[in-house]
Formats: C-alpha cells, structure tokens, sequence
C-alpha cells in the first residue's frame, strides 16, 4: 500500500514537474476575451469593443479589435461569475481558468462594469483583486493584458487636490503608505494580483466613462495612429479631455525601457522582465493656460449640413510611391520597427505617419511651450497647416517605479507627449468645434521633441455642393432627451456639456457632417460612483 502511494506520489510530482518545466504556456496570438459587471450599458461596452456592435447588433463603434483576431463576449445571462476571476491559488472557487467562462484564457481580457478601489461588480456579487492571480503559470493562466473600464480600480495617490474634477487624479503625487480612502496605493492593491508573465493591467484611477466612444477611441489610437498598447489605451480613456485619469501596471527591472509597458505592439509572450521593481504609467496634464479651450457665442437656430469629400494629400506626400493595400495606400518605407511610415486612407484621406522611436528613454525633458512649438513646426513643414485649428489637449505620459522589496517609490518620469489640434468651422457668423475621432491633428512626441507618430484627420468640405441648412435641435430640448436616458435622473447632475459638428475616425466613410450634443453626467452625490458611474451621451442637434 506505502508502495502504490508512493507511486502515485511521484506520478503526480513529475506532472507537476513537466508542467512546471514548459511554463510559460501562452495563449492564443491575437485572442480576446470580454465580459460585463452590470447589464445596462457596460453589457454594450463588452460587445463593442470586440465587434463596434452592440447587444442589437447596431453599428456603434468603427473601431475595435481588429477583424482578424479571434474574440469572445463572455458571461453573458450568467450571474455571480466572480469565481471565473479568481484564482485557485487565492480562494475556492477559483475558476479563472475556466475553459468557457475564465478571464485568465486569452491574450487580452476586456472588463466594463461599476467598480470602486477595492472591488467591482460581477453580476451580482463582486470581484476584488486580492482573489486574482492574473498569468498564473502552473495554474493554467494564459493572460498577457488586462484592461479594465471601471471607476477607481486603479485609484493611485491623493483623493483630493486642485484643478480636477474627480478623486484620485493625481497619481504623480503619491507619497507612500498603504492604502486607505485619503490616498491609494495601486502597488499594494494591484501588485500581488500580477503574475510576473502577465505584461500589464490597465484601468482608471479616477471615475471612468465606459462607453462606446472610449472603446472607438482606444482602438482607433491603437488600429489608426499607430500608439504602443499601453499608450493607446490611456489615451483612448481620456477621449475628449474628459477629466478620466487611466493608470496601467506592470513588473520588471529597475530600467522602465525593458518593461511591456513598451510593447510597440500586443504579444501572447510572457513577460520575461526582472520581477524586482513595480512601474506604472498614468496621464499627466500640460499647464491649462497653454491650452485653447473653444468658445461658444451661441448655439445658431440653423446650421448647414456640410458635405464631405476625402482631404487632398498634402504637398510632401505626392512625391512618395505609396502601394494600395484594401482601403490604403501604404508607403514602402519602413521604420526601424518594420512599420510604414506613411499610411493614407482613401474613404477619408486621412494621413497617417510613424517615425522612429528614441532608442533609449531620455529622462532630460523640454519646457512644455517647446514640444508646443515643435508641434507647430512639424505641423507646417508637413503642409498640415489648416485655418482655425486650435490647440485643446496637451498630456504628459508619465512613468513612476516602487521597489518590490524595499518599498523605494522612485520620482515619476516622462515616456512622451501627446499633443492635439482641433477643428473649427465657420458658419453662422462664428466659428463651430468639431467633435469626436476627426477634425483633428493628433502628434506623440519623443522626449526629446521628435515625432513619435502624427494623424491628420480633416476631410475637406465640398465646395461645389449646395449648403443646406436644416434646424438646430435646442439645448434644452437636447438636455432632456440626455436625462431621459439616466437610470435615475435624481440622481445625476451634469458635469460638462460640448456642442459642434461631429467627424468620425479616419477609417471610415463620412459624406455629410452634422452637429452634435455631447452630455457628461456624474452623481450628485461623489460617494456614490458604484452605484452611478458617470454617463456620457451624444444626441444628434440636426
């Protein structure tokens, strides 16, 4: 009897062994998994961002993962599905593995739901991150990146300060300690949830808004403009200056450079960095005064519907020999990284180029009016110069470092800046914003004040069509429609409101531009983001 269990012992020990031996087991290349905390409008957001449908299969997003990856929306008429975000290791049941319904199965994982620093909602009970083990290998975790759209998951530093509107906007002014209400600390929260092969978890630090114009965002920055992962998903966050503060995590060694969050492009690949140092990466905002905010006058009773034919290429690009590849014309030179440089899009003409990277991270950094002024000058050498364009979001990407054994927070460091000008239209005696993906000039800079990548989205208005002015839907008229909509309008109040015509993404058709009301709704009461996370809605003005 000793003799067969030991037997058994060593059967089961060299399983273990061999399975321990071919760590890391990786996922599928370009697999994704999604799933919902609540089933209002985050049931859409899971949908949307792998298909840019929602639940009624109605066109809502033109970007999302891209057509060729392999994804999955998950837990859908299921309830109480925390147990397929834990982990074995850290309680019973921990089903994250789980075949069907694991988060931990897939390259990429994609959350949307209602959250607070400690826990979100799982459809019907609550995930929280001292039951994860995210890339969990022996443990059958396959995960590489894990994104999360919730309020405060990834809440980092002081709850209060000035000049924000939400809580925990600043995570460059944590001080240390552990985490409490007054200020977070992601790296203790977060940091034993982090499986050293996982690359990197992403969320907000601050109150998010969840919808399908942040997903649009994200993979528009990642699919279009060509953004590293990490910087795609902070900046597709923010979409439209929207106060949200994303935060992204990983593990590796004491240089930043060799950590994922340098990922040029998502990898099924373990994450092989020294598991010695936590780095973080999170949005910092220029001086206000640099930025040039729009100016409304009035809202007109009558406005014209413009009609849109795809921008003419500027004067520099016509001398390069471009290839048609589908919807693009794709230059035959490359960056360092095999990356065309120039890519251009013939339903919209929108132009996009890729530059080289800094080899090395420079930690020496430029005054912000000077990246502004190198913005400016590439923008002219380019031939991008355009008549009322204005500066309106100017963002630092910021990295910061904890060790993992002596606690060490490290002073916060710059990775690059994203720099964008904005569209206006003369109409009606004034001059219109234009709102959403298009109508814009969008430059990521190198420390040292180089082109990282740069977007020119601006179809021209057809000169020879005949305007056609149709009525302007009222502000109040608009504002009701948006309250409508509310789960409890006595609970919300209104935040923030943009009027303006409205340009899709650069991948896209669009032959007639129109105005639109963008609404940002927050709770009445800031205690209460679990139950009401913010709200943002688009109501068409024409």
């Amino acid at each position: 009897m000793k003799t067969s269990n030991l037997i058994l012992w060593q059967m089961g020990l060299s399983a273990l062994l061999v399975f321990t031996m071919c760590c890391p087991v990786n996922p599928g290349l370009n697999t994704v998994l999604t799933a919902h905390g609540n089933t209002d409008w985050h049931i859409d957001t899971a949908e949307e961002f792998i298909t840019g449908k929602d639940m009624n299969g109605k066109n809502t997003a033109a970007n999302h993962v891209p057509s060729t990856w392999t994804g999955r929306h998950m837990h859908v008429g299921l309830t109480n599905t925390a147990h397929f975000y834990n982990d074995v290791d850290k309680t019973i049941p921990g089903d994250d593995a789980d075949a069907t319904s694991g988060i931990d199965q897939a390259m990429l994982f994609f959350y949307a739901g209602h959250g607070n620093p400690t826990l979100w909602n799982t459809l019907g009970d609550n995930g929280t991150q001292s039951k994860l083990h995210l890339g969990d290998c022996p443990g059958y975790g396959l995960l590489r990146y894990y994104w999360q759209c919730s309020c405060e998951v990834f809440a980092h530093g002081p709850r209060t300060g000035t000049g924000a509107t939400f809580d925990y906007s600043w995570p460059g002014k944590f001080t240390g300690g552990a985490d409490s209400y007054d200020q977070r600390n992601i790296y203790e929260r977060w940091g034993p949830a982090l499986h050293p092969y996982l690359r990197m978890a992403c969320g907000a630090s601050t109150p998010a808004y969840c919808h399908e114009s942040q997903v649009n965002s994200i993979w528009n920055n990642y699919n279009n403009l060509g953004m590293e992962v990490s910087d795609a998903f902070i900046d597709g966050l923010t979409y439209y200056n929207n106060g949200v503060v994303p935060v992204c995590i990983t593990t590796g060694g004491f240089d930043v450079s060799t950590t994922p969050l340098n990922d040029l492009i998502f990898t099924n690949q373990a994450n092989f960095s020294e598991n010695t140092y936590y780095h973080i990466q999170y949005l910092g905002g220029f001086d206000r005064q640099l930025i040039q905010p729009f100016l409304m006058i009035r809202i007109p009773e009558l406005l014209p519907e413009l009609e849109l034919i795809p921008m003419p290429r500027p004067d520099p690009i016509l001398r390069v020999q471009l290839e048609e590849q589908g919807d693009w014309l794709i230059s035959r030179e490359q960056t360092k990284e095999k990356v065309p440089t120039i890519r251009i899009n013939k339903l919209s003409g929108a132009v996009y180029l890729k530059e080289n990277r800094m080899a090395q991270l420079s930690t020496a950094v430029l005054p912000e009016r000077e990246y502004i002024q190198k913005a400016q000058t590439f923008v002219k050498e380019k031939g991008w110069v355009e008549n009322n364009m204005k500066l309106t979001e100017a963002n630092h990407m910021m990295l910061e470092k904890q060790d993992k054994a002596s606690e060490k927070k490290f002073d916060p460091i710059q990775k690059n800046v994203v720099i964008v000008f904005k569209r206006q239209v003369e109409a009606d005696g004034q001059l219109i914003p234009v709102l959403g993906e298009g109508g814009q000039i969008k430059i990521q800079l190198n420390n040292d004040g180089s082109v990282l990548n740069a977007a020119k989205i601006w179809r021209a208005v057809d000169v020879r069509a005949t305007l056609k002015k149709t009525r302007v839907k009222p502000y109040e008229t608009a504002l009701e429609e948006a309250r409508k909509r509310l789960p409890d309008r006595n609970a919300y109040k209104l935040e923030r409101w943009d009027f303006g015509y409205e340009e899709l993404a650069g991948n896209v058709e669009q032959k007639v531009m129109k105005t639109v009301y963008h609404f940002y709704f927050v709770p009445e009461n800031k205690e209460q983001f679990l139950e009401f996370p913010p709200m943002f809605m688009a109501i068409p003005a024409q």
